[in-house]
């Protein structure tokens, strides 16, 4: 770990702290804000804060050693980058030094639907650690050649995110008049001319664009329509006959995101799918959601020891991983942390805030006085 950046960055707090002054505020809004008032995304972090693990000191401990295998893959650390679809607001090219990075430290990195970077070239960052998550759209011969494309790109995993039936309200995007690319009226412009790093990165770059997608945008629509067009595109429900039909139709692994109910993972389960991601989608989605943390435990009771289980949502420690892992998780995912660093840093933060949840992870365990991630269940306080 770099000395100068940890002193600088030595938590993922201070990292987010530095990420949003660089932002203007409509997009710092965008990605740091959830649904409503808010409720989803504080439920997400006081749920975590709850979970408490006990210590044991007199204990023999080896080694720590927290790699680990998923989906028949080796990993070594049990967390990855989740999606996050404009992920290069934050700062341009992101999602490249994201990929680049998590191939460098094997780990995987979710490539979203409305990325703003193709799903190609990400594979070629990522490599195997290239995971892809599907917005399904509800037009046919769209959904066939999005998913022949992540095929013959050589992702093995697709991730189908069903927790977007429909279309988002969110009141502070209204409210700044959000859009991509943005409309350059007086507020927006001093938002931007506030932030000149941001400016000049994105002046450099190219306001980016959703390059998965903008093939598929019929020809002739103005900026708005085009939008409309793309938010349409993938409204509807994941129903039971549509998620067997993708699983008969992906030769790989398929996992299911944005499940919260212990029946619907069971569904998920006896329908083919590889494991599911627990998740309310950042706290973006339903403010009255609960939390992954609040239902880890009975869904993993539900689907039985053996089905994978990942979680995402609020996590920004290495406490947090083994807390959602000592809850029943196998795997951790998370999208704003890494999406700071590199707003905060540039390329370099990449690699900071995977070696920081790294170093975090090793403290923790050794404090528990575990050495494997099997142990970190023993851990947990106030559970049957």
């Amino acid at each position: 770990m770099n000395a100068s950046l940890d002193r600088r960055f030595p938590s993922a707090a201070d990292i987010e702290r530095a990420a949003l002054r660089r932002m203007p505020k409509f997009i710092r809004d965008y990605i740091f804000c959830g649904m409503g008032l808010g409720g989803a995304v504080r439920r997400n972090r006081e749920a975590l804060d709850s979970v408490g693990l006990m210590p044991r000191y007199l204990v023999d401990a080896g080694e720590i050693a927290f790699d680990t295998e998923l989906f028949g893959q080796h990993y070594d650390a049990p967390f990855g980058v989740a999606p996050v679809g404009m992920g290069g607001l934050a700062w341009p090219r992101a999602a490249e030094s994201l990929a680049a990075a998590a191939n460098q430290h094997n780990l995987p990195f979710a490539v979203a639907t409305f990325t703003m970077s193709s799903l190609e070239d990400l594979r070629n960052e990522a490599q195997s650690c290239g995971w892809f998550q599907f917005y399904r759209p509800n037009i046919p011969e769209i959904e066939e050649d999005l998913l022949s494309r992540a095929e013959a790109a050589g992702y093995n995993v697709l991730v189908v995110t069903v927790d977007i039936p429909s279309p988002m309200r969110r009141d502070h995007d209204i409210r700044n008049g959000f859009s991509v690319p943005p409309r350059f009226g007086l507020r927006t412009a001093l938002e931007i001319a506030s932030c000149p790093a941001w400016a000049l990165a994105m002046a450099v770059s190219g306001f980016p664009v959703f390059e998965n997608l903008v093939r598929y945008i019929p020809a002739g629509l103005g900026r708005d329509e085009a939008m409309n067009f793309l938010s349409d595109l993938v409204t509807g429900h994941i129903t039971p006959e549509i998620l067997s039909r993708l699983r008969a139709r992906w030769p790989g692994t398929l996992v299911v995101k944005g499940i919260l109910d212990p029946e619907e993972a069971v569904r998920c389960r006896d329908l083919g799918a590889d494991g599911v991601i627990i998740s309310n989608h950042g706290g973006r989605q339903l403010e009255a959601a609960p939390s992954a943390t609040q239902m880890l435990p009975s869904i993993r009771a539900a689907v039985g020891p053996d089905f994978p289980l990942i979680a995402d949502g609020g996590v920004r420690t290495g406490l947090d991983i083994c807390r959602m892992l000592a809850l029943g998780a196998d795997f951790v995912l998370m999208g704003r942390p890494f999406y700071y660093a590199v707003a905060a840093m540039g390329d370099k933060g990449a690699d900071h805030i995977m070696e920081l949840f790294k170093a975090e992870l090793r403290c923790v365990m050794g404090q528990l006085g575990c050495v494997t991630l099997a142990e970190l269940s023993d851990h947990l306080m106030g559970r049957d």
